[in-house]
């Protein structure tokens, strides 16, 4: 760690420095600075993710618009060295009460040390558990037991054995945020193991990533329809190895009786490429436009994943408030050498990322997010034995076809629509 005379100091079981994440100083292991594999000794911190966490910032800060005055608080479960609950204390002032866990003591105890770098300790709380344990104990400082307004499940692998505890912990009418980065399993390479913990098969197809967030988002809504909970999918992203999806949750039986309606199965079928949706699983149909055998996907969601008002009130933020994503801490006046080479690194990148964002929240206000799948540009050019035509000029023709079509934030190679690929082929020869 960088004392008073700038000097490094050793730390647990390796050197710790200090670095910074939007207008946060963070502390961190410097292993995990170096390499392509994120280390989980001495402590975990995953510089890789600053996207997802540049997101959460904004998505935070959006949801809270709406939540009452003593719902203002977070509940981080994995949060090792606390870079994502530290700049949600520092970056999104909508939030009184910030919770930090982790079964890792060096981890905590660095995330102790950060937040007085950051004059934020007065908000800050600290947890050493499990994370159900942690979840169910729920230790505010200032609303004596109350449920959180925002839980965060970041795991190292599946989320699928806490999604449980985070619903049971969450507010009612709160927001859970929730990732998983065991996408091989989601994505088709481990069927068995997917439908084990996910209650769904995957597909191994061009649109992996969608199925797998739609597997996710099924077993969360299944989850809390089993605790008279009903779930409303406000935004969900993928990138690089992880996936993610910000849900609200509310409390409503009779909501979430009508779970099975946003439930169904999509079909696949690998010797044309025709993909569609059903409601009730039937092993023996076959593909009506050449005969061969549909694979078959879920149980997942096949309703909408974006809540469009929400994503206009995230890119207002992103537009007119998040100065703190754009400015990455260069104008600290407590900045020494040491920091330096971090701190330009995060500003010569941070441009980059905010583009990514920017294109993001644009394409997801117009997305036809209620069709579970998408086509990609090379696998229509492949069919057709030509270059990938332009996805705009792809949208305009099936739209003038009649046929609804978008770009997906979830790949920009590709596209939606409501058009059968032998529709596709058809118009675009």
């Amino acid at each position: 760690m960088l004392t008073k005379d700038g000097e490094k100091e050793k730390e647990g079981e390796g050197e710790i420095v200090e670095t910074f994440e939007g207008k946060t100083r963070l502390l961190v292991p410097a292993v995990s600075l170096i390499g392509k594999v994120t280390p989980k000794v001495p402590a975990f911190f995953n510089p890789s993710a600053k996207l997802n966490r540049d997101i959460s910032i904004i998505a935070y800060r959006a949801f809270m618009q709406d939540l009452k005055k003593n719902r203002k608080s977070l509940a981080d479960s994995f949060s090792g060295i606390g870079a994502r609950a530290l700049r949600v204390a520092v970056e999104a002032p909508e939030i009184e009460e910030v919770h930090m866990n982790d079964i890792n003591t060096l981890a905590i105890d660095l995330s102790k040390k950060a937040a007085k770098l950051n004059f934020v300790t007065e908000k800050c709380n600290f947890s050493v558990n499990e994370v159900c344990n942690f979840l169910t104990a729920r230790p505010t400082k200032k609303n004596g037991g109350e449920r959180f307004g925002i839980v965060d499940l970041d795991p190292f692998g599946s989320p699928s054995q806490y999604i449980d505890c985070v619903l049971r912990a969450v507010l009612d009418r709160g927001l859970i945020s929730i990732t998983a980065t065991d996408t091989a399993v989601l994505c088709g390479v481990y069927r068995d193991v997917c439908f084990r913990r996910y209650y769904g098969r995957p597909i191994n197809n061009h649109y992996a990533n969608e199925t797998a967030i739609r597997l996710l988002t099924s077993l969360i809504a299944l989850t809390a329809s089993r605790l008279e909970l009903a779930i409303h999918p406000l935004f969900a992203h993928a990138n690089l190895h992880y996936l993610r999806v910000y849900i609200e949750v509310s409390l409503s039986s009779s909501q979430a009786n009508k779970v099975y309606d946003n439930i169904g199965y999509l079909r696949h079928c690998f010797r044309c490429g025709n993909r569609n949706v059903i409601m009730e699983y039937d092993k023996s149909e076959v593909c009506e436009l050449c005969g061969n055998s549909f694979s078959v996907g879920g149980k997942l969601w096949i309703n909408r994943l974006f809540d469009k008002n929400f994503i206009k009130k995230m890119s207002s933020y992103y537009y007119h408030h998040d100065d703190n994503l754009k400015t990455n801490g260069s104008n600290s006046s407590n900045t020494n050498n040491d920091n330096k080479e971090n701190i330009d690194y995060y500003n010569n990148n941070n441009n980059n990322k905010m583009n990514i964002i920017k294109k993001i929240l644009a394409i997801c206000l117009n997305e036809i997010d209620d069709i579970p799948h998408y086509f990609r540009a090379d696998e229509i050019s492949s069919k057709l034995k030509t270059s990938p035509q332009p996805l705009q000029y792809v949208i305009e023709k099936l739209s003038t076809a009649g046929y609804r079509a978008s770009k997906t934030s979830l790949n920009t190679s590709a596209f939606k629509t409501d058009a059968r690929i032998d529709q596709i082929l058809s118009l675009l020869r």
